[in-house]
């Protein structure tokens, strides 16, 4: 179903999760390698996934894979300026992300005047900080991640990216009549403008169902601001309202090419959970 006033485009309808995985497609971004090389390429994805905190800053975990493919997509926050929407089904799966390389013993991610251990997880292949002690930055913090390397696998290698800024919405209310949704959110740091935003807005289609199972899932330029048309509504303002929540993300990332056929990537994001009052 194409939305009112928004350019369709159907893929978007992955969810924010997919930003978790370098080979799951956000925002279509192939990478400058290609699949003439006559031995696959090698692909480094970090994912630092945060929620909004206390005083302004986020809390988050980190990840890092890698693996060798003759062709991947990359998630791009670059090329989401332009905004989109799709109805599409809530995705509630909970596997985990895991690799198929090592890369050294320990990856380390420096953060806030700290460095912290991502060690190695056998099981999963990937490296990982603490799920049960996240950490914290602040507003314009950067994070800075080194990988060890190893000669025959993936090279010694490091990249840094700014963190997304902790996401704050403004007011949001449901509409009557005719009057659009409207919503609106901080800017991210003056003159960046590297990051994007990723709305998904839940409810229950049918009305009737015992869960939250749609959303309307719009990628979205961060620009402050956004609205949807009451025509593109008639679902979330028939859902019951305890079904209704409101989960916005903003994002950012960085890409480097090694060599001819290794890419090393790194994804940031923080979200918000917001529910409708009665």
């Amino acid at each position: 179903m194409r939305l009112p006033s928004v350019r369709y485009h159907d893929s978007f309808a992955a969810t924010s999760r997919s930003l978790a995985a370098l080979a799951a497609l956000v925002l279509g971004a192939c990478t400058s390698l290609t699949e003439s090389n006559p031995t696959a390429n090698r692909y480094g994805s970090i994912n630092v996934a945060a929620h909004n905190a206390a005083g302004g800053r986020a809390s988050a975990t980190a990840t890092a894979i890698f693996f060798e493919a003759y062709a991947a997509s990359v998630p791009n926050s670059l090329l989401s300026q332009t905004d989109q929407c799709v109805y599409s089904s809530i995705d509630t799966s909970t596997s985990p992300i895991s690799g198929a390389l090592k890369a050294g013993a320990t990856v380390s991610i420096a953060v806030s005047g700290s460095t912290l251990a991502m060690p190695y997880d056998s099981t999963l292949h990937r490296y990982a900080t603490s799920t049960t002690t996240p950490f914290g930055y602040g507003v314009g913090d950067a994070l800075q991640v080194t990988i060890p390397g190893d000669p025959a696998v993936y090279p010694a290698s490091t990249i840094s990216v700014r963190s997304a800024e902790p996401l704050v919405p403004g007011v949001i209310t449901v509409p009557t009549g005719t009057t659009p949704m409207n919503f609106s959110w901080n800017l991210p740091l003056s003159g960046d403008t590297t990051s994007a935003i990723i709305l998904s807005l839940r409810y229950a289609n049918p009305s009737t169902s015992a869960t939250a199972n749609e959303q309307i899932f719009c990628a979205l330029k961060d620009d402050g601001v956004h609205a949807l048309p009451t025509s593109a509504l008639a679902a979330f303002l028939a859902s019951p309202n305890d079904k209704r929540s409101l989960v916005m993300t903003r994002w950012r990332t960085r890409e480097l090419s090694l060599d001819t056929r290794t890419i090393l990537h790194i994804a940031t994001s923080v979200d918000t959970t917001l529910t409708f009052k009665p």
